[in-house]
């Protein structure tokens, strides 16, 4: 009983601690295991390709992410139009027509032995396994 508590207690703590970030550590191209791709450029755009293999989302919210802005948020942060210094969290808006606003996501930072991880949530009560986490690659 108590092995299959720690194991339960492990899989809700995918990703480590919250880590608060700066807009130069996210930069870069993240991955997971499943082939989920986000590219964070500087200037505050993103593209992502095969994101639904990070984030379970809406009909035609895949297709409204492949490309769009990007805000670093702290903890104080709801919302916002410009990034903040540093944060723990990103907030991933589509570009593209009104309809599509409603795709935005948003991504916890943390930081466990593997280093910094990107979880992707289309609603704050979600989170992921170890698998759905973004890591970055060693060359982006």
């Amino acid at each position: 009983m108590i092995g299959l508590a720690g194991l339960l207690l492990s899989g809700c703590s995918a990703g480590g601690s919250s880590f608060e970030a700066t807009q130069d550590d996210i930069l870069g191209t993240w991955t997971n295991q499943k082939g989920a791709h986000l590219v964070i450029e500087a200037g505050g755009t993103f593209r992502s390709d095969r994101i639904t293999k990070a984030v379970s989302l809406q009909d035609g919210c895949a297709q409204a992410l492949a490309a769009g802005k990007w805000l670093l948020l702290n903890d104080q942060t709801h919302v916002a139009r410009t990034s903040d210094p540093k944060g723990s969290g990103i907030s991933l808006m589509p570009s593209g027509k009104g309809e599509q606003l409603a795709c935005g996501i948003s991504a916890s930072i943390k930081k466990d032995d593997g280093g910094m991880n990107l979880c992707l949530v289309e609603d704050p009560d979600q989170t992921c396994g170890d698998e759905q986490l973004l890591r970055k690659s060693p060359t982006g």
